[in-house]
């Protein structure tokens, strides 16, 4: 008996009372709002072009709907839902107006608000009756003596059948109290299905959304950080590089000086020349770092020429195939340089090949990179390395590097990297 009872001494059964009788006054308001509204749009756009305006407000208020509608239920029922996405913004009249009468949620709003009426004449119906007759009938029991002893003119309740009947009454009453809270709950059940039917945001749509936000916040991130390391390479080269080659040129001048005196201190003479040995190559590994962070011929003049820069310095010979329309965006042309980079550095370093060939293809709006060499094989991309890195540098910008490298070779690099869908012109047609 206790569990049945349970449920009064809880918020909830209160709380989604309240929300069914609001139902009524809410769906009053709701019908008379949108039906006013879709009556005159339709009726005015006969006469003007006002009734477009009429419509428009119109499906902004079935936004408006849902907006109160969901906080109605997250209130008194703890229904947490997702709103829909945002209505896309327009410039200009006549697109602000079309995303204004094409505004999906909007309709939905509408069509809600239009099923609300009956749903709370129904709830309200409901509501009030059963509340009403459990309450009276469980205490009939109290305030039985004020009701007349002739229920009709037939039918007369005097001595001890009064007992029976107000035992049968009280029996009635509790059983209804017992039974009311599953009737709430069920009701509620049926109301949280049409706010997330008709007023919540879908899950696909939720995840649409997220997907879309993160790529924003992706493309912003490697935006910045293809920014920053240009910054770095521009201060190195024209702050620290231009230091350096001014203390290696003061230093060379000293170390000459020192070298014509016929006094000159021998041993001051070996540290003179030994930090200008020392500056020199730091000028030199200076502008291989500058050259590794972004080099500037990629930046002036594309991905083949910073390739072809690059075979002209491999120790191995290097055959060069890049065929491209147009220059790729600036962080993907980045990336698969770097690609190709590091897959010849590692060929010259660990493969003792004789050839290596680089091609770069667009295929499927995607820029594929391909580098291959004739050595000894055995790279690995899993266990950290150049490689590794390069992997996850293709996979921010949702590319794929794959690696086939068996022993005894060879080894190919493949990276694909999706371009940015309208960001690639198609190549000119070709006279005939």
């Amino acid at each position: 008996m206790k569990r049945y009872f349970a449920p009064y001494t809880k918020a909830r059964t209160w709380a989604g009372t309240l929300h069914l009788l609001l139902d009524l006054p809410l769906g009053i308001a709701w019908f008379t709002i949108v039906v006013v509204g879709l009556s005159l749009g339709v009726g005015l756009i006969v006469l003007a072009l006002i009734g477009l305006f009429v419509l428009a407000g119109t499906v902004f208020a079935g936004r408006l709907i849902g907006i109160v509608e969901r906080a109605r239920a997250k209130a008194l029922l703890g229904l947490d839902t997702s709103p829909p996405p945002a209505r896309e913004h327009a410039e200009g009249a006549w697109p602000l107006m079309k995303s204004f009468l094409t505004d999906q949620p909007g309709w939905k709003g509408i069509g809600y608000g239009l099923l609300m009426l009956p749903v709370g004449i129904a709830n309200f119906t409901v509501m009030v009756t059963v509340w009403s007759v459990a309450l009276a009938f469980a205490s009939y029991p109290v305030w039985c003596w004020a009701v007349p002893a002739q229920v009709n003119d037939n039918y007369v309740i005097t001595g001890w059948t009064r007992i029976p009947y107000t035992a049968g009454v009280f029996v009635v009453g509790v059983l209804l109290l017992m039974v009311l809270p599953s009737l709430i709950r069920a009701l509620v059940s049926m109301d949280s299905g049409l706010i997330k039917g008709m007023l919540a945001g879908s899950p696909e749509e939720a995840l649409r959304q997220r997907v879309e936000t993160l790529t924003v916040s992706r493309d912003a991130s490697v935006d910045i950080a293809e920014t920053e390391r240009r910054r770095i390479e521009r201060d190195l080269h024209d702050g620290v590089q231009a230091q350096l080659v001014t203390l290696a040129m003061d230093l060379g001048m000293a170390r000459q000086k020192l070298a014509s005196e016929s006094d000159a201190d021998p041993a001051v003479l070996a540290l003179v020349e030994r930090a200008h040995d020392d500056s020199k190559r730091a000028v030199a590994d200076l502008r291989n770092l500058v050259r590794g962070i972004h080099p500037a011929v990629l930046t002036d003049r594309g991905l083949d020429a910073a390739v072809s820069s690059l075979a002209a310095r491999s120790p191995i010979p290097v055959e060069v195939d890049i065929a491209l329309p147009s220059r790729p965006p600036a962080a993907i042309e980045s990336a698969a340089y770097f690609v190709i980079a590091e897959a010849m550095t590692n060929a010259a370093k660990h493969s003792a090949a004789t050839l290596i060939n680089v091609a770069a293809r667009v295929i499927d709006n995607t820029l594929r990179v391909e580098v291959r060499d004739d050595g000894v094989g055995g790279a690995d991309v899993e266990h950290g390395g150049g490689l590794a890195g390069l992997s996850s540098r293709v996979a921010a910008l949702e590319g794929r590097l794959r690696v086939a490298s068996p022993v005894g070779g060879p080894t190919t690099v493949l990276a694909e990297l999706p371009l940015p869908a309208g960001a690639w012109p198609p190549p000119e047609p070709q006279e005939a």
